[in-house]
C-alpha cells in the first residue's frame, strides 16, 4: 500500500478546491442570469425619450460592415433614439494606399447608392485621425467629438461589427435608464459567443463557442453583478470590488468617459484596466441583463493568440496602480483592486495546473484513487457546468430573440466537441503564459509586440 505525503494531499485538495469555486459559483451565476433574462422589463410612463449613440469601432472589415450597420440600423424602440456611430480609422487608409476601398470608402459608397441609403440619417462617421493608433485611440477620438454637440449626459454603447443585439438589449437598458433616471453610470452586458455555433461550423468552434460563452455567463457576469449590488447600496460613495468593462457590450455617459480621462490608450488594452479606474473613482458599473451575441477563433492557434492579448489587462493594471496612486487616490483603496486584478489574472494563469496537477501527482505515485478523484473533479468542475450550460442556453437564446443561434445549438450532440472542450479546458492558460514571457522581455527591452501595440 503506498502511502501518500501530507503534501501531496493539500496541493491535491487545494487544486480541487479552486477547481470546485470556479465549477459552483459559475454555474450558479449563469443559471442566475438566465433567471433575470426572464424577467420583464419596466419602464416608467413618465420616462422621456433618449438618444443613444452605438459606438462601432472598425478596422479592416469591409466583408461584414455593411450587414452590420443595417443591423443596428434597424433597431427600434419607443423610448430611445438610436444614432450608428461608426469609427474608422486614418491607420486604415494608410494601409490601403488607394489599392483598395477602406471600410470607410464602402459604407459611403453603400449610404450613397446601396442598401444603406435608406439609413443615411441615423449613420455619422468618426475618422481617428491617429495613423498607430488602436481600438481606444479610436473610441476617445469619438466620445470627444461627440461631446461638442452632445450633452455630457448622453449614453453611449460600445459594440464590435460582428456584434448582434435584439430588442431585449434596447428594453433592458431602457429599464436601467428610467430606474436611475438623471443620473450617470456605466453598465456592462453579458455576451453569449454562439454567433457561428452549429451543424456547419468545425468542432473547434463549436466548442470554443461553448466554452467562451460558459466564461462570461458564469464568471464575468457575477463580477459585473457584484459590483452592480454594491454600487446600488453605495451610489458613488464605495465599492471596495474592483468593477469590470470589457470593451464590446459596454456602455456610460459621454461625461464619464471624459471626466475620467478617456479609456487609457497608453496601456496594454483598453477595456479591463478602464475599469479599474472608475472602480477607484466609485463609478457605478451596472449589470445589463440582456445577451450580446458574438464569434469566436476557429483555430486552435488564433486562440491562444486571442488569449494572450487578452491578458494583458491584467498585465495592465499595475499600470493603473501607479497612475492612480500618483493622482492621490487611497493607497488601501487602490492596493485592493490591484489585489484582485493580479489575483484574478493568477487565477487564470494557473488554470490549467489546477486541473493537471491532481493527476500528474497521482500517476506519479500510482494512486489509482488518486487518478479517480482528478478525473472525476474535472469532469464535475468543468464539464458538467458546460452541459448543463449547453441544454439551457438555447432557451435563454429564445426568449432574447436568438431563435435560429438557438435551433442550431440544438442540432449539435455534446459527446461530439465534449474531446474538443476538455483540451480549450486544460489549455486555458496558455495564452496567459505566452502574455507573460513577452510580458517580462517587454521589461527588459522596452519594445511592445506588434499585435498588442497596436491592439488588433
Amino acid at each position: 500500500m503506498i502511502t501518500v505525503p501530507i503534501w501531496v494531499s493539500v496541493v491535491i485538495i487545494i487544486c480541487i478546491s479552486l477547481q470546485a469555486e470556479r465549477g459552483i459559483f459559475d454555474l450558479i451565476s449563469f443559471n442566475r442570469l438566465f433567471g433575470q433574462l426572464r424577467k420583464r422589463s419596466i419602464v416608467s410612463t413618465n420616462f422621456p425619450r433618449q438618444t443613444i449613440y452605438i459606438l462601432i469601432p472598425v478596422l479592416r472589415e469591409q466583408d461584414i460592415i455593411e450587414e452590420a450597420v443595417i443591423r443596428f440600423c434597424k433597431l427600434a424602440h419607443d423610448k430611445l433614439t438610436f444614432k450608428i456611430v461608426l469609427i474608422t480609422t486614418e491607420k486604415e487608409t494608410v494601409e490601403a494606399g488607394g489599392q483598395r476601398k477602406t471600410t470607410e470608402e464602402y459604407v459611403a459608397d453603400s449610404i450613397a447608392s446601396g442598401k444603406l441609403t435608406d439609413f443615411k440619417d441615423r449613420i455619422l462617421i468618426i475618422r481617428d485621425p491617429n495613423t498607430h493608433g488602436n481600438m481606444a485611440t479610436q473610441l476617445n477620438y469619438a466620445i470627444r467629438k461627440l461631446s461638442d454637440t452632445a450633452p455630457m449626459n448622453s449614453f453611449y454603447l460600445v459594440y464590435n461589427a460582428d456584434s448582434i443585439i435584439t430588442r431585449s438589449t434596447l428594453e433592458k437598458l431602457a429599464e436601467l435608464l428610467s430606474r436611475h433616471e438623471g443620473m450617470e453610470f456605466a453598465f456592462q452586458q453579458p455576451c453569449a459567443f454562439v454567433k457561428d455555433m452549429g451543424p456547419d461550423s468545425n468542432k473547434f468552434t463549436n466548442a470554443m463557442s461553448l466554452y467562451q460563452s460558459w466564461y462570461c455567463l458564469g464568471h464575468e457576469s457575477r463580477l459585473i453583478r457584484n459590483y452592480d449590488a454594491r454600487s446600488e447600496r453605495w451610489w458613488r460613495k464605495r465599492n471596495g470590488k474592483l468593477g469590470v468593462v470589457v470593451g464590446h457590450g459596454s456602455g456610460m455617459t459621454i461625461g464619464i468617459n471624459r471626466n475620467n480621462g478617456g479609456y487609457p490608450s497608453d496601456l496594454l488594452t483598453e477595456d479591463l484596466t478602464f475599469g479599474f479606474i472608475l472602480s477607484t473613482k466609485n463609478v457605478p458599473i451596472l449589470s445589463l441583463p440582456a445577451l450580446e451575441i458574438a464569434d469566436v477563433p476557429s483555430r486552435f492557434s488564433v486562440f491562444i493568440k486571442q488569449k494572450s492579448v487578452w491578458f494583458w489587462n491584467f498585465l495592465g493594471y499595475g499600470s493603473c496602480y501607479r497612475k492612480m496612486s500618483e493622482r492621490g487616490f487611497s493607497k488601501p483603496k487602490i492596493i485592493s483592486l490591484l489585489i484582485q486584478g493580479i489575483g484574478a489574472g493568477a487565477y487564470w494563469a494557473l488554470d490549467t495546473f489546477f486541473v493537471l496537477i491532481p493527476l500528474i501527482l497521482s500517476l506519479y505515485l500510482s494512486s489509482y484513487i488518486g487518478i479517480c478523484i482528478a478525473v472525476l473533479s474535472f469532469l464535475t468542475f468543468y464539464t458538467l457546468p458546460q452541459y448543463i450550460l449547453f441544454k439551457r442556453l438555447p432557451g435563454a437564446l429564445e426568449h432574447q430573440g436568438f431563435t435560429e443561434h438557438a435551433k442550431n445549438i440544438r442540432k449539435l450532440s455534446f459527446l461530439t466537441i465534449f474531446p474538443t472542450i476538455s483540451i480549450i479546458s486544460l489549455t486555458n492558460s496558455v495564452g496567459p503564459w505566452i502574455a507573460t514571457v513577452k510580458g517580462i522581455k517587454y521589461l527588459f527591452t522596452g519594445k511592445l509586440p506588434i499585435k498588442y501595440k497596436t491592439g488588433d
